[in-house]
């Protein structure tokens, strides 16, 4: 059995939590976790959201409810405490993220995700492809294995796959991990489950800051991160649970910047043979630059063989015993002795709307920030996904050994501060050769004769 440990439920006026497990086992609950008595206190805290906020709240009846008003959204830490060998000690810290009162609406935001929505450009060798949130939490992998293994409060606990999706909504605390030492990757029901290059899921969010600027972040989930190369024979680097996004940043509706995530900060990754090397993990280019590859307004971005990393050019990147081929190599063009080389047909996946002959479009859904709570809410819901009520789970998803684990958003570096972010990349100048501006220009143009 599952234990529910924590439901949080919120509104535009309201945030409410439940601890429906110990409401069920009231004795257990004070034994399993040391407890001196059940007088329970909560408390949100506002310094992850940026204003030193703090709420107090008794729990009464297992139930608590804090009032909204006036709080400015963002990601806050919920912490509850109880007395433990005679003091107030924490049982359970969680992050949630809290989204209300904004500029624009969802359709409005909806019609301004569609119209800039990135053209993904895949490499010839590429094996995964985004899947839905319902494909990787709620609908169970084939394969062997019966769960992943969670060391939670109570105890450790196999997850099943099958409750994997109640497990998150419902056990959202901020320390779980998702641990992958249980099974073998290779081997992993996640591995097979690759996706389909015809039925590919893009997410959105979106973001406001007080400086009038908004972002929209265009999320991609994958079942698998095999890495490529010495990487993948090594077994460095390969985990399940990838995500991967990329920001448009606004000022009022004109796209100014693009923000691609690509790798950990502090890794030095190198270009073409150190051409060009940064350490942010992440690059900033102009969005009107004239080099900077557009479709119809589209962003080309360049996906990572593998390691799903998003670039703002097509070519080869180095990261440690890494290296990926990111998108298409027209081989004339950037290494003109090998020859020439055509796409294959699941290189390219279009924004909804732009039609071809040749490559297949994804479906764009939103995340909802703003309606993001661990009971899912009617599926006739306009503009949303019940499934991503899974990521109330603010634990680490993404288990790399001897390296640091990762959050999904709205958990991540990227959604938690969104304006450092971007601000703080590494700026792309296309300080580069012209036979990579020209093999831009070709993959622009190969696309748009397509449509």
């Amino acid at each position: 059995m599952i234990e529910q440990f924590l439901i949080v439920n919120h509104d535009e006026k309201s945030l409410s939590i439940f601890l429906k497990w110990a409401s069920e086992f009231p004795d257990e609950f004070l034994r399993q976790l040391s407890l001196d008595s059940s007088v329970l206190t909560a408390r949100l805290d506002g310094n992850s959201a940026g204003n030193g906020i703090e709420l107090i709240q008794p729990i009464v009846g297992f139930r608590a409810s804090f009032d909204l008003a006036g709080l400015r959204g963002g990601v806050y830490t919920l912490t509850l405490f109880a007395e433990r060998d005679g003091q107030a000690s924490s049982f359970w810290t969680q992050l949630v993220c809290i989204q209300h009162s904004l500029r624009r609406s969802p359709e409005e935001v909806d019609r301004l995700a569609k119209k800039y929505a990135p053209v993904l450009l895949f490499s010839p060798e590429e094996e995964f492809f985004p899947v839905s949130l319902r494909d990787l939490v709620i609908t169970p992998p084939d394969g062997e294995g019966t769960g992943i293994d969670v060391e939670t409060v109570l105890g450790k606990r196999s997850i099943p796959f099958d409750q994997l999706d109640l497990f998150l909504r419902t056990n959202g605390h901020a320390d779980y991990l998702l641990d992958q030492s249980g099974f073998g990757l290779a081997d992993s029901s996640f591995y097979r489950q690759k996706g389909s290059y015809r039925d590919c899921v893009v997410y959105y969010s979106y973001m406001e800051d007080e400086a009038e600027r908004s972002y929209i972040n265009y999320h991609t989930f994958y079942a698998f991160d095999p890495k490529t190369g010495i990487a993948k024979l090594l077994n460095v680097g390969p985990h399940i649970f990838d995500r991967e996004s990329l920001t448009v940043m606004f000022e009022g509706d004109v796209p100014v910047k693009l923000t691609l995530g690509a790798h950990l900060e502090n890794q030095p990754i190198f270009y073409l043979e150190k051409l060009l090397g940064w350490t942010q993990g992440r690059t900033t280019v102009r969005f009107d630059h004239e080099h900077t590859p557009l479709v119809n307004g589209h962003p080309v971005v360049a996906v990572a063989e593998g390691s799903h990393a998003l670039y703002p050019s097509a070519g080869t990147f180095h990261i440690s015993v890494l290296t990926e081929i990111a998108g298409h190599i027209f081989r004339n063009l950037l290494f003109p002795d090998l020859g020439e080389s055509d796409m294959n047909e699941h290189q390219v996946i279009l924004p909804p709307g732009m039609k071809s002959g040749q490559f297949a479009s994804y479906d764009l859904r939103p995340l909802r920030l703003d309606l993001l709570q661990s009971d899912p809410h009617p599926e006739a819901t306009p503009l949303y996904d019940p499934a991503t009520a899974a990521l109330m789970f603010s634990g680490y998803w993404v288990d790399v050994p001897g390296f640091q684990n990762e959050r999904f958003p709205p958990f991540s570096k990227r959604e938690m501060n969104v304006r450092s972010w971007v601000q703080d990349g590494f700026e792309w100048t296309w300080d580069v050769p012209d036979s990579v501006k020209e093999h831009n220009r070709a993959i622009v143009e190969y696309i748009r004769q397509r449509i």
